[in-house]
């Protein structure tokens, strides 16, 4: 007589409560990187103000740089509150050290920014470095979310974090161009070097932008679109005009123009910071979708399960036995339990088949983006140069040896590991 083992059901209920407690989880951390969004965006703020205050040997922003550092260390606290609600609990991610590491990194990085304000403060600093130590700090927390989109184990949501960090960095390029130009009209001069900087922003901005609307759904498309049709667009494109104009050698005095600038760019980012809360909220939102499908998954198998259980009698062993006096149809019935119960595991099997080969396929993304970030960061501690020029010097290797950008990534980690 065919026989039915409990740990059958036991170990197909347990897969759905595992991949529902996983969602829970990366539910958890995306709500957590929501509040890591507002801190990198008033750290924004704080660098362009620490621009001017600089470049204009602390005749502007004094005030507002003093207003900006008070609230940038406000959504400090409360990113550093979330980390560990999040992440420091008794039922703490497992299997996710590189994200800890990266983190706890981040947060002793964190831990230069008194001094770096200190120096500010004291006109001790240049606005070339001041600006440099604040971008090492943002590229920092953003790698949280590359990381963290590494460690997810839902496809959906992977692409929205991918999304979600690459409009994250178009949105550091955007404020990094706020920062030069500020600087810039601070000084009343502009040197070709600032000039190609400010052009390698403009141009990362186009393509993190590009990445974002190619992972990005329907939903968060149409958020975008209100930047794209927002009229601050040309004043930005006409005071990057005049920008063009200036020279090391500038007599016109434009330095009134740094807070024309800084207001102007800054409403262009803060529509961008309102994007960025939209794609926040739809991370969150989507994985509780996630968790209710899962949930409602979970709850049909229990009745199915329940119904099969009926159609059986404990005998030894833990086993079940086929209940006897059943009507002359009772070999149809169990031929037909036995196929459900087999559907249950061939769908569960399925869906987990179709789970992973859509995790590769986002996460080999991730693992590029990933690779290329290293590298970069590689040749500008050999190097001692700009992040812009640790880009260019990626972009003539791969064109030199006509290979992929990823591909001359991965070499340098490889001859970085060999030393």
């Amino acid at each position: 007589m065919q026989t039915a083992n409990p740990l059958t059901k036991q170990f197909l209920l347990a897969a759905k409560y595992q991949e529902i407690d996983a969602l829970k989880q990366l539910q958890n951390s995306c709500a957590s990187l929501t509040k890591l969004g507002d801190f990198v965006h008033q750290l924004q703020k704080e660098r362009a103000m620490s621009n001017i205050f600089l470049a204009s040997k602390s005749l502007q922003f004094n005030c507002e740089l003093k207003e900006q550092i008070t609230v940038t260390q406000t959504t400090q606290r409360y990113f550093y509150n979330s980390l560990k609600t999040t992440f420091i609990t008794d039922t703490s991610l497992s299997g996710h050290s590189r994200l800890y590491n990266l983190i706890s990194h981040s947060l002793q990085s964190l831990d230069a920014l008194p001094s770096l304000r200190y120096q500010i403060a004291n006109q001790n600093i240049t606005p070339v470095h001041a600006t440099q130590s604040f971008t090492n700090l943002i590229a920092g927390l953003l790698n949280i979310i590359l990381e963290a989109a590494d460690g997810a184990n839902d496809p959906q949501v992977i692409r929205l974090l991918v999304a979600y960090f690459n409009f994250m960095q178009g949105k550091e390029y955007a404020g990094q161009e706020r920062a030069c130009g500020a600087q810039a009209f601070a000084e009343s001069k502009f040197s070709c070097e600032q000039k190609q900087q400010l052009a390698h922003f403009m141009q990362e901005q186009e393509n993190r932008f590009s990445f974002f609307s190619e992972y990005a759904d329907n939903h968060l498309l149409k958020c975008y679109s209100s930047l794209i049709e927002h009229p601050v667009n040309k004043q930005v494109d006409q005071l990057r005009s005049l920008l063009q104009k200036l020279d090391d050698q500038n007599a016109q005095p434009l330095s009134q123009l740094s807070e024309v600038w800084y207001e102007v760019t800054t409403t262009r980012i803060d529509i961008m910071h309102k994007i960025e809360q939209n794609i926040s909220d739809h991370l969150i939102d989507s994985a509780a979708m996630r968790i209710a499908g899962a949930q409602r998954k979970l709850n049909s198998n229990k009745q199915i399960l329940s119904s099969l259980e009926q159609e059986y009698i404990p005998v030894s062993d833990g086993q079940l036995a086929l209940k006897i006096g059943e009507p002359s149809n009772s070999a149809v019935s169990k031929l037909s339990s036995n196929k459900t119960m087999y559907d249950l595991i061939l769908e569960q099997a399925q869906h987990i088949k179709q789970i992973n080969q859509a995790l590769l396929d986002a996460k080999q993304l991730i693992s590029e983006q990933k690779v290329i970030h290293q590298a970069k960061y590689i040749l500008i501690e050999q190097l001692k140069i700009s992040e812009e020029h640790a880009h260019k010097q990626l972009q003539k290797q791969a064109m030199e040896s006509h290979s992929s950008l990823y591909a001359v990534a991965k070499k340098i980690i490889e001859l970085s590991e060999c030393e």
